[in-house]
């Protein structure tokens, strides 16, 4: 990310791990807001959306797995983010 950019991110249908491998982040959640400086790395629960802004140029990279190895961002982003908390807690009750 660029310094000054902000990203909205997306549902993340599971818990993944994110790292901060270089600069400074601050990252806002619907219950908190932090700020972090690289190296570091968070574990990030289900149900999660970010609202993220670079106070320097920072790389972060999310974490998820692809047991199937595909390639396709459309598959992917179907496995791992979901349009809206309505559908992420039908899909968390459909689990129990």
């Amino acid at each position: 990310m660029q310094k000054g950019s902000a990203v909205i991110g997306k549902i993340h249908k599971n818990p993944h791990v994110w790292f901060l491998l270089s600069g400074v982040l601050s990252v806002a959640t619907e219950t908190s807001s932090e700020d972090y400086e690289a190296p570091c790395y968070v574990e990030a629960p289900a149900g999660s959306k970010r609202v993220i802004f670079a106070h320097e140029d920072s790389v972060w990279v999310n974490i998820y797995p692809n047991p199937t190895n595909t390639r396709d961002l459309d598959e992917i982003e179907r496995t791992i983010i979901i349009e809206n908390y309505d559908e992420f807690e039908k899909e968390n009750n459909n689990k129990k």
